[in-house]
């Protein structure tokens, strides 16, 4: 069995940046602003696919949407980057526990607390739900300090991603 004959198509466009452009929410590469792939900068690549059935079993997607962001340096990140990537708090989120009906709103803070620190933010969600063939970012939960991820309290049978 190939993979390529369940695959269905993207679920988003592909996002591929490096350097600053990194940085920047789901950017979109124009000529004049574009940067060339460079060993010494950090390099952002975040992709998805919907998939059918029977998908190879090590590639962990099985009937669905695929959202898969992966952030790497090829050389010898700076002290800042290194600080910076390793600042986020996913691990403290990852293990939290907490009372069904928590909201995203209120858990998304776990996770820019070690930014913080060092004065530190990103302005994009912590956390969304995941779809199947629907909407990569399918909610109506969501973990956020967007105001509307106060309107939805978590329950257990809910299926959230933790880091974008």
């Amino acid at each position: 069995m190939h993979v390529a004959q369940h695959f269905k198509g993207l679920s988003f466009p592909t996002i591929s940046s490096v350097g600053p452009n990194a940085a920047i929410i789901h950017y979109i590469p124009e000529a004049e602003t574009c940067a060339e792939l460079d060993a010494d900068s950090i390099y952002l690549f975040d992709s998805g696919a919907q998939f059918s059935s029977n998908v190879y079993w090590f590639l962990k997607y099985q009937d669905g949407t695929t959202d898969i962001t992966r952030t790497v340096h090829f050389g010898n990140p700076s002290a800042h980057e290194k600080a910076s990537y390793t600042a986020v708090g996913h691990i403290a989120l990852g293990e939290a526990v907490f009372p069904n009906g928590t909201t995203g709103h209120a858990l998304d803070i776990l996770a820019r607390i070690p930014l913080w620190k060092y004065g530190l933010d990103y302005r994009h969600g912590t956390g969304h739900g995941i779809g199947s063939y629907l909407n990569v970012h399918e909610g109506p939960h969501l973990i956020s300090f967007r105001p509307h991820a106060r309107n939805v309290p978590l329950k257990a049978s809910m299926t959230v991603t933790d880091g974008n």
